[in-house]
């Protein structure tokens, strides 16, 4: 319900004319808020085209209108998405991201005839198809900031089935032998082997299968995950699944095209499934959110709006744990829009600031390294969101059976020198629910999409047992007790986990805010920022760590180093204070919004979000 003065501003724009919400200032303002990628569709009679309208901020007209905003953002805040803040140490507890969209502003396009079919709080635009003249006219609106291309994919590279689909009701096929097994092995059924490769039974047998904890999956669709044996009795509530495509509440389609509907039903038993001497997944125990963000027959301009709405939507719900089995590396929009390996470096794309973003929230965001590791195009290297910081973001790879790298798994590292993927686990002949209709079918597939949802369900299994445990904490639990922990590399990050070492695991200071790791980076001042005010940039080095080199940059949303605030050595035992008032290069203030600290020191980056205001 808005609130009257709200209603009012509103009815006062709609009524407004057209020209009066257009600053008379000439074309030069418009063309420098135009992307110089939207050349060609300046042109009259220039084909419609996807953009993103970033509006100039979202309606505050001061302090105090801001203040009484970020208090309405907290009071909507759900419990669980409190409860995740609070447990994540997000503080403050909400920011400018969490602001809603300014109405006024979405009904003044919806007015000049711009259909919004795609919108982001975090990113502060909606987004729209449009071209020639009506471009320009866009970005001469008072409240608009830039204009610029919606993203465009190409398809993943798909994964591979492995045999055939179990048809046979009742059937079970021989679960993989581990000796000593006994029950175990018949609570498993087929999927023995590749719990059992995460050490996940032990988990399991500890009391802990991720219940309560409460995981939303970003997938292509979710067909029969109300029907199948190991899939109906995972909580999933009816306001807990949403098709970002349709715009619809029903994730499933087994009339007109199920076969876009299929994959989302693999990932999800991966992580929730559960059947009794069937089919045991990681974490039988959590709640599922289920959102469709992929159109699996063709791939669209709007797919990164998709994924971005899904992610807030997640964290609207409190969600826990993102796990995403999708990526992207090309966008064949226009020539020189692809995504290529100089832009993997955890800031330039927006499926991978979305996931930053959704991280700075508290939630844990796991994610598929992807398929590409045999694919010279994009460098065999892995796609993104995967190449975002891991500390944040978890990036998984594919082994077979015996713990071997599948060829087929991306292959690190990031353009900046950062080690991914992060973790492994079982991708290659990975049993999984069949979305066929058929309630006892199981099928085995290739590819990272089901390693990911393995590592995620354990993620959550730790979750439970250790709810006190921010989102980095159970990071450094997986990576310091994983295969490789001691000597991580590009193919498999930090190897397989073990669950059972991971749930025993002791924290170090590591990450910890106030404590004595090797290297870390704080904000001290106010958050949000405003225009006049003063804050501290904070770097410290543990004593037992050597000298370290760093540097110090500012990025905005959209991955745009904006001030490149200082670089050095600091000495063991030692900190450095570096004071930064919200202004760009040249002592300007920035523009409102989001920007992100990057420290870049001893191998690794370290980020913190600043929200800077006027």
């Amino acid at each position: 319900m808005p609130t009257p003065l709200r209603a009012l501003l509103l009815a006062v724009v709609l009524a407004l004319p057209l020209a009066s919400v257009t600053p008379a200032r000439g074309s030069t303002l418009a063309s420098s808020r135009l992307d110089p990628r939207l050349g060609a569709s300046l042109l009259t009679g220039a084909p419609p085209i996807a953009v993103w309208v970033e509006f100039a901020d979202k309606g505050e007209t001061g302090p105090a209108d801001l203040a009484a905003r970020l208090a309405e953002a907290e009071r909507a805040l759900t419990p669980e998405a409190r409860r995740r803040r609070v447990r994540a140490r997000v503080n403050p507890i909400v920011d400018w991201l969490d602001l809603p969209l300014e109405p006024t502003y979405v009904h003044a396009l919806e007015a000049r005839g711009h259909a919004v079919y795609g919108q982001s709080r975090w990113f502060n635009r909606v987004a729209v198809r449009t071209s020639g003249p009506a471009l320009e006219q866009l970005a001469a609106l008072s409240f608009v900031r830039r204009v610029a291309p919606v993203e465009l994919a190409l398809p993943r590279e798909r994964e591979s089935q492995r045999g055939s689909a179990d048809v046979a009701p009742g059937r079970v096929a021989e679960p993989t032998r581990v000796a000593g097994a006994g029950a175990t092995q018949v609570l498993y059924g087929r999927t023995l082997g590749q719990m059992t490769r995460l050490n996940i039974p032990a988990v399991h047998d500890s009391g802990y299968i991720g219940t309560f904890v409460n995981v939303c999956v970003l997938d292509n669709g979710f067909n029969y995950f109300r029907k199948h044996e190991a899939l109906r009795t995972i909580p999933v509530g009816g306001a807990r699944t949403r098709d970002f495509v349709r715009g619809v509440r029903s994730v499933q389609d087994t009339v007109d095209s199920p076969a876009n509907f299929e994959h989302g039903t693999a990932t999800l038993s991966a992580l929730a499934g559960r059947a009794s001497g069937r089919y045991m997944a990681a974490a039988p125990g959590c709640n599922a959110a289920l959102a469709r963000t992929e159109e699996e027959s063709s791939e669209k301009p709007i797919e990164m709006v998709w994924w971005a709405m899904g992610a807030e939507w997640a964290d609207s719900l409190g969600s826990d744990i993102i796990s995403a089995s999708l990526g992207y590396n090309l966008f064949p929009d226009s020539a020189g829009t692809d995504l290529t390996y100089s832009d993997l470096d955890g800031h330039t794309s927006i499926v991978t600031r979305a996931a930053e973003i959704a991280a700075a929230k508290g939630i844990l965001v796991v994610v598929s390294a992807g398929n590409d590791g045999q694919n010279a195009r994009v460098g065999r290297k892995v796609g993104a969101p995967a190449d975002a910081n891991g500390d944040s973001v978890l990036a998984i790879a594919a082994v077979d059976s015996f713990g071997v790298r599948a060829p087929f798994s991306s292959k690190g590292p990031t353009v900046d020198g950062r080690i991914k993927p992060d973790l492994a686990a079982q991708g290659v002949n990975t049993y999984v629910a069949a979305a066929n209709g058929d309630p006892n079918a199981y099928e085995a597939l290739d590819g990272t999409s089901f390693a990911a949802p393995l590592v995620a369900g354990l993620a959550a299994c730790l979750m439970q047992a250790r709810p006190s445990w921010p989102p980095v904490l159970i990071i450094q639990a997986l990576k310091a007790t994983a295969t490789k922990a001691n000597a991580p590399d590009t193919l498999l990050g930090w190897g397989i986990p073990n669950g059972l070492a991971a749930l025993r695991y002791i924290p170090d200071s590591l990450g910890v805010p106030g404590g004595n790791g090797p290297l870390s980076l704080r904000f001290a001042g106010p958050n949000p920022l405003r225009a006049g005010a003063s804050g501290t940039v904070a770097l410290s080095l543990g004593a037992s760590s050597p000298p370290t080199r760093y540097r110090v940059r500012v990025f905005d949303a959209s991955g745009r180093v904006v001030r490149d605030l200082a670089s050095g050595t600091i000495a063991p035992g030692s900190s450095v204070s570096i004071p930064w008032q919200g202004d760009d290069a040249r002592g300007r203030t920035l523009v409102p919004g989001l920007y992100f600290l990057d420290l870049e020191g001893a191998g690794r980056h370290r980020t913190v979000r600043v929200v800077v205001l006027r």
